[in-house]
């Protein structure tokens, strides 16, 4: 038999199944991520959801979902917050921190002392407006114009120099951790006359617009 014909015969011989049986290898499923990371990673990153959708390219009912596992999301949802949320994270790594921009001698009065007491040690430290505390802890804030503005309104104030600082105090100053970054304690600066500042949760530094100023 010539050798063309020998190799059609063995071809044509060649068991059917051993062909169909050779499917090609399963690719895997790609590895979802961490969804309970998502809530944890925005916050740190100081995100609220709504920022986070548009980053992400998602409705703010989808990261509200998500996050409160009221929904099984696909890899591409879950990808997209995640590749986010990563970007924020390296974004926020090249800014300056707070630490780099605090006062880190904080002056605070306490709450149990008169006004008199209290105007007096402003005047001495020349700040316009001091923490309160009492037993360690962060209670109230106190300012000048807190004070002109009672006696804008009337009182006397031979009466006001024997009142406790607790009971004209104002709400206390916001918390923000060393490590975050200055835009985000700027935003907060917006509405409050200054911010304390915490390494690892105790009180380090504190920071005004004017420290806001270093950065130039």
């Amino acid at each position: 038999m010539p050798p063309d014909e020998e190799a059609f015969v063995l071809i044509s011989r060649w068991p059917e199944n051993s062909i169909r049986n050779k499917r090609p290898a399963a690719i895997p499923a790609p590895v979802l991520p961490d969804v309970d990371e998502i809530p944890r990673m925005r916050k740190m990153l100081g995100l609220t959801q709504t920022a986070l959708s548009k980053v992400a390219g998602v409705s703010q009912s989808t990261i509200v979902k998500v996050e409160k596992r009221q929904m099984n999301p696909s890899y591409e949802i879950v990808r997209r917050i995640m590749n986010a949320l990563e970007a924020e994270m390296q974004r926020q790594s090249k800014r300056a921190l707070v630490e780099q921009v605090q006062t880190r001698k904080v002056q605070f009065i306490d709450a149990k002392i008169s006004l008199e007491e209290a105007t007096a040690e402003m005047r001495h430290f020349k700040f316009s407006q001091l923490p309160v505390f009492h037993v360690g802890r962060n209670v109230g804030s106190l300012s000048d114009k807190t004070i002109t503005d009672l006696i804008l309104a009337g009182k006397e104030p031979k009466e006001l120099a024997r009142i406790r600082v607790e009971d004209v105090m104002d709400p206390p100053f916001p918390v923000i951790d060393s490590k975050a970054p200055v835009e985000l304690a700027a935003s907060l600066l917006r509405h409050y006359n200054a911010v304390l500042v915490t390494t690892r949760g105790d009180v380090t530094g504190i920071l005004t617009k004017s420290d806001l100023l270093k950065l130039l």
